[in-house]
Parts: structure tokens; sequence; C-alpha cells
């Protein structure tokens, strides 16, 4: 009986491991189908769309960041309500979900949906633009600021954003156009210090924004791109990728499963010498 019990526990062990070590990489991958299919219906969508209505859209969007150039960004991860504002909602939003642009960056392999908004419902599966920031549509004297998670269980987003560095480029997928950024300053403030997400006059700035260091949250790490020209050839001449343990979700499977074969195999020897204990103590 108690061999059965012994075999019961190593199996339940065993189990839970593999659940533990499987479930990011599972979690994350039908997240990445999610965040696909949301920035494929954003495409189609932008596709089907007459060039007036493309113009229009651009316009209204350049004329809504000429009207708040001087707001005050707050604290991309601050908690509290989130006020309506319908304009707003309405600008960039052609299929109605809430997807107003793609973000990529190539060098940490991370493409985005950006959602309207920081509301945490929709940084569980995406990207967020900063409220009170320049919408993604570029020009001079605009600064958007697009915010992700780090470290999610469920989702890589941003947790390899530390991997940035100077001089490497994320892009812009918006309304057709294709905006394409350098990154020329990395920097770590406190939550409350924003002023580096203001605007600056004639310059084209998109910040992206994520808690730091990893697994506390305190602080805010900034990566601040300026806009750059685009060209076609861009992207895929920018296809270094870097990964942490943490998003190298195949090594980390592994690694782990390594761990809980050696765990199962020790308790399983442990059982083993205690049985064989028991009988010699049986046969003195």
């Amino acid at each position: 009986m108690k061999k059965k019990w012994g075999n019961i526990l190593i199996f339940a062990i065993f189990l839970v491991g593999l659940i533990t070590v499987f479930y990011p990489s599972i979690s994350n991958f039908w997240n990445q189908h999610l965040e696909k299919k949301l920035m494929n219906n954003y495409e189609t969508v932008v596709q089907q769309l007459e060039q007036q209505d493309l113009t229009k859209e651009m316009e209204a969007a350049r004329a809504y960041n000429e009207a708040h150039k001087d707001n005050r960004v707050p604290d991309a991860f601050a908690e509290g309500e989130v006020k309506e504002d319908a304009e707003y909602e309405n600008l960039l939003n052609v299929d109605q979900d809430g997807v107003m642009a793609i973000l990529e960056i190539p060098c940490i392999n991370v493409k985005l949906p950006v959602f309207h908004g920081t509301r945490d419902e929709d940084l569980q599966k995406g990207a967020g633009h900063l409220i009170g920031s320049s919408l993604p549509v570029g020009g001079k004297g605009s600064h958007c600021v697009i915010a992700a998670h780090r470290g999610l269980p469920s989702a890589a987003l941003f947790t390899d954003l530390n991997l940035v560095r100077k001089g490497d480029l994320f892009f812009i997928q918006v309304l057709g156009e294709t905006l394409a950024y350098k990154v020329d300053q990395i920097k770590v403030v406190e939550p409350e210090e924003t002023e580096s997400l203001q605007v600056v006059k004639d310059k084209d700035y998109v910040t992206l924004v994520t808690c730091t260091p990893y697994g506390v949250n305190t602080q805010r790490l900034l990566v601040r791109g300026v806009r750059t020209e685009y060209t076609p050839d861009l992207p895929s001449e920018n296809r270094e990728t870097r990964k942490s343990l943490a998003t190298n979700y195949v090594l980390a499977a592994v690694i782990s499963l390594l761990l809980v074969l050696v765990a199962a195999v020790l308790l399983w020897r442990i059982g083993n010498k205690k049985k064989k204990q028991g009988k010699n103590k049986e046969k003195s």
C-alpha cells in the first residue's frame, strides 16, 4: 500500500511539474495567436478602406495631436478610473475593436497590437497607447507613448524591452503607413517622473514604457525612438533577435523539465532506499 501511495506521489509531483513547465509557453503561444488575429483584422480593414477615408482619419489624428501638445502625461501604470473620451476612442479605431496601430520591435521579436488607452484588460493582450500623449501618426512636435507589461506568465509583451539598445529600430504600422524610429535614449525613472514623455518642439518621438526591475516593478524603463526614414528593406535588415531566458520558452522548458525529472528520480531513490531499510529491519 505504501509503495502504491509513493508511486502516486511521484506521479503527482511529475504532473504538476509538467504543467508548471509548459504553461508559460502554451499560454504565450495562445496569446500570440490572438494578437496575430487582431493584427490581421486591422490590416484587412485598412486595406479595404478608400484612400480618401484613410487620409481623413490621418488628418483627424494629427489635428488631435496639435490640440493636445501641452497635455500632462501621467504614469502609464497608475491605478485609477480611466475617463471616457468618445473623440479619442473613435480616432484610428477603424475596426471598432480598440486597435489603433501595430508595433514591431524586430531586435526582440515583438509584434503587438496597440490599443486605445492602458486599461489592464487591454495590457493583458497587447500594448496600450498612453492617453494624453500624441497619437502614433508621426509628425514634428509629437511624442507618442506606448506601454506594455513585462514578466507576465501568460504573454511575453515587453519582457525583453531591456535588451533593446541605442541604434535599434522599431516600427509602427498605422492606416497603411509604416513609421520607423531609431532608439536614441534609454533611461530608468521613477513612476512620477514623466517629464521625459512630454512633446519636444520639432521632434517626432515615440517612447516605449514598461516596469522595471523585472518582477519588482517599482520604476519605469523608457526606450525612446526618434523618427527616421523608412524603406521597405529596413525590417529585414534588423533581424538580430535577442532573448532572455524568460522569453526563451523552449530552453526554459527543457531546463525545467530536467529539474522535474531529477526531483522525481531523487524521490524514487529515497522511497526505494526506505523500502530496502524496512525489509532489512524485518529480516533482523
